[in-house]
């Protein structure tokens, strides 16, 4: 309507200026022409509709436009998970494919648009069925990729907007890998510049022209890396010779080596890319197993904290208990994305420990906190350091040597026959690598122990001064009694004396050690055990057996074990080996404790005539009968035959039902798994006697806290500590009778023995230097602190302190 308005504005001037050529304008209102006037009025309307209506319509047909711009990757197998290395990526930008930066514009709500500008990119993708869009996944340095799940409407580029970020995306075929030895597809003209091959003489474009180097280069590799005076001679060489030689055409000799330095040189490339797959694989699957490990493995809050740093400048910190395997902390350094199958961690100014060594932390020399650095071998060092290390001719040798849990490939290797009897497996070093296992174990079973004590677990216990243990064997059973009592959870160990004052416990404190040991004397005075005092046997009592006393019992030698570790050492070899369920010898007669019957049993087998024996039959005859034994004999095998029979089920038989309940007890907390598993070690805390405290155990158990040197006080400290080695000597020695080591070390810790994982706290020596009055020793049980009394000659010294720890009434106070 505006163009129909303008049209006939301009026809009215012409007639009105061709009609009134002669007559003088007359003004109008406004200072307008007429015409143009009346044309506003009529057509006002459609003017301003017009004006506004092209844009309107303009808005309502334009799509939302934007631009996106980001660096993918294409990558060429459909099960590719992780990032290309270097070696790929220039393979793969090689044929096309790899990192490209790529600017997006379209609509970003439209699929079709996303996929077509990726199939432009990269061409080889239209043949593979479809494509994935993948991203990095995991820590900052993870090089892991998973899978963008595509929305319903296919991969925009406002889905990657939302979930991509600014990282690499990264995109790989669906149905069919992508061939990338074939040349680059492009679908647009070549239109670059053009330039010349060297070796060929042939023009290429920009675009071709690295293909083509890499496949024209095999054929000119040996005169192309020649120096340039062999060169000169080379091309001298090619003069001399006769044009007839020059113009000939390549011998069949000649065609047949190129073809084979051509297949050697693929060989070597693709040998090259198994092995950095498969070193790969390996990293990959030793970080997966690491990770696992230190899942499994809880930290404990008392351990000690060790801090970790890397090559990348990455610190953790992570606490261990000292007696843990070195493993755990090898898996802790391992588990990180950056990881190599092979490393070491070495602490400032000491030895560098590789990851195969074995042993606990402590025997590493790791003391306690300190910073450990992390240096990553990587698989070519490896294999270089197999090679130089490696004897001539042997690489079994070799290999077997590399591999072995104590040596490192870093250290000077030893041939000489000293250092070979080392490891042979009646080494000194076995027996600690079988030791370390018993620790390990029980320190993973005290670690599933949950640090919170709930009420059901608090055990009142009243100490009797007297060595009865009848009150404590009571306690524990009315504790042990309680539905919420849990045998997995820190105890609660409370000794109220005659005055009615409360001695409370801490985790692993005096008060819970003295309780356990006290609970395993108890135990093995019980009515359940017969026999010798260090070699126990199951005894029926049909009463326990009724109340589930034997499943009671064997409850609280478990919880001795893990809680405390402190284990019995009173059971004989044959119910050791019943509880692991292992074969055992017959029954003797010896074993039969009730001494009438077994008088019967051995009249029947000291018989020495038929008639003897019937006679002694007919004596036992009620007896037998009740066991189900009796019977008529004719021959000297028949009775003895009988006699076996009657000591087996009176023995065995009659206590199976006793005996299934006693083993059933020791599942508590997965202990008899463990001893099943593992029956030759847990042999040390069950059968073989205690080994003696010796004066050389408390010297390197007992950290000794000092003053500053020059001072008085370190004068005086220096001689106590002089006296209390002096002393141990003598209280070894029997010259303080009746004192023993092993009171020093329940006055100082409340426990007899030292576990076999060991304390968890560090025990400390002290002195009393701000207390002249106090010329008898104390001691922090829970903290395991024996506080030394300052005296200036050796005999005082230790008067008091025998004498004090003699008539201490309870642990820990004298």
């Amino acid at each position: 309507m505006a163009d129909i308005a303008n049209i006939l504005r301009k026809l009215a001037n012409d007639v009105d200026s061709g009609s009134n050529s002669h007559v003088p304008d007359r003004p109008t209102p406004g200072g307008h022409n007429a015409v143009d006037v009346e044309v506003n009025r009529l057509f006002a309307s459609y003017g301003a509709e017009a004006s506004r209506r092209p844009l309107s319509r303009r808005s309502r047909s334009t799509r939302p436009r934007s631009s996106f711009t980001r660096v993918f990757c294409c990558l060429s197998r459909m099960t590719q998970s992780v990032e290309p290395t270097k070696f790929e990526r220039e393979e793969l930008e090689a044929t096309g494919l790899g990192e490209k930066k790529v600017t997006f514009f379209g609509d970003e709500n439209n699929a079709e648009d996303f996929k077509n500008y990726i199939l432009t990119t990269y061409p080889k993708l239209g043949d593979c069925g479809g494509f994935e869009i993948l991203k990095t996944s995991g820590m900052t340095r993870s090089r892991n990729l998973v899978v963008l799940p595509c929305p319903n409407t296919g991969y925009t580029i406002k889905a990657l907007k939302e979930n991509m970020g600014h990282a690499v995306i990264y995109i790989r075929p669906m149905q069919k890998d992508i061939e990338l030895s074939s040349s680059v597809v492009c679908e647009s003209p070549m239109l670059g510049p053009m330039e010349r091959c060297l070796t060929c003489e042939k023009q290429f474009n920009f675009n071709e022209l690295k293909v083509h180097i890499e496949s024209c280069r095999p054929r000119t590799e040996c005169s192309n890396h020649l120096p340039p005076t062999l060169e000169n001679e080379h091309l001298n060489a090619q003069t001399s010779d006769s044009d007839s030689l020059i113009n000939q055409s390549p011998t069949e000799e000649n065609t047949d080596q190129l073809f084979i330095d051509l297949t050697d040189e693929k060989t070597d490339m693709e040998l090259q890319k198994m092995n950095s797959e498969e070193s790969e694989n390996r990293r990959r699957k030793a970080i997966d197993e690491r990770r696992a490990q230190i899942a499994s493995l809880p930290e404990l809050a008392h351990g000690v904290p060790l801090k970790v740093k890397y090559p990348s400048g990455l610190m953790r910190t992570r606490k261990f208990v000292l007696s843990e395997s070195i493993k755990a902390l090898f898996d802790f350094v391992g588990e990180v994305e950056d990881a190599t199958e092979w490393f070491q961690i070495q602490e400032a100014l000491s030895p560098p420990l590789r990851n195969d060594l074995c042993g606990t932390i402590f025997e590493r020399n790791i003391r306690g906190p300190t910073t450990l650095f992390v240096q990553w071998i990587s698989s070519e060092d490896v294999e270089f350091m197999q090679t130089i290390l490696a004897p001539d001719g042997n690489d079994n040798h070799n290999k077997a040597d590399y591999n072995s849990g104590t040596v490192s490939p870093l250290d000077q290797p030893s041939t000489s026959n000293e250092h070979l009897a080392s490891f042979s497996p009646c080494s000194e070093q076995e027996e600690t690598v079988q030791k370390t296992n018993l620790q390990t174990i029980l320190s993973l079973l005290s670690a599933k122990i949950d640090d919170d004590s709930p009420t059901s677990n608090q055990i009142n216990v009243v100490r009797d001064y007297k060595g009865n243990t009848h009150n404590i064997l009571r306690s524990t059973v009315q504790a042990f009694s309680r539905r919420l009592f849990n045998l997995g959870a820190r105890l609660d160990v409370i000794f109220v004396d005659d005055t009615k004052v409360a001695e409370g416990a801490v985790d692993g404190g005096g008060p819970t050690r003295e309780y356990l040991r006290l609970l395993l004397k108890a135990v093995q005075q019980s009515s359940i055990f017969v026999g010798p005092e260090n070699s126990k046997r199951l005894r029926l009592d049909s009463e326990a057996l009724h109340k589930g006393l034997y499943r009671q019992i064997s409850q609280m030698i478990s919880v001795c074990i893990i809680h405390g570790g402190m284990g019995p050492h009173f059971f004989s070899e044959k119910l050791f080996l019943q509880v692991c369920g292992k074969p055992t010898r017959p029954a003797t007669l010896d074993e039969v404790d009730d001494e009438t019957f077994k008088e019967m049993l051995c009249k029947i087998k000291e018989a020495g005539t038929l008639p003897e024996a019937k006679a002694a039959i007919e004596m036992a005859e009620d007896c037998l009968s009740i066991i189900g034994a009796f019977r008529s004999i004719s021959t000297l095998k028949q009775w003895d035959m009988l006699v076996q029979s009657a000591v087996e089920y009176y023995v065995d038989g009659r206590c199976n039902v006793a005996l299934q309940q006693f083993v059933d007890g020791f599942n508590t907390l997965g202990l008899l798994q463990e001893m099943q598993k593992h029956t030759d070690l847990f042999r040390i805390i069950f059968v073989e006697d205690k080994k003696p405290l010796r004066s050389s155990d408390l010297t390197s158990l007992f950290e000794v806290n000092l003053s500053d040197q020059d001072t008085y006080k370190r004068e005086l400290e220096t001689r106590t500590l002089c006296f209390w080695r002096d002393w141990i000597i003598d209280v070894e020695d029997e010259e303080c009778t009746p004192l023993t080591l092993e009171n020093v070390l329940e006055f100082t810790s409340g426990s007899s023995t030292i576990p076999p994982h060991g304390f968890l706290q560090q025990p400390k020596i002290e002195f009393l230097h701000d207390a002249p009055e106090k010329i008898f020793p104390e001691a922090n049980t829970c903290n395991i602190v024996l506080k030394l009394p300052i005296h200036y000659n050796y005999e005082s010294f230790k008067m008091h302190m025998s004498n004090g720890i003699l008539w201490a009434p309870t642990f820990g106070v004298a």
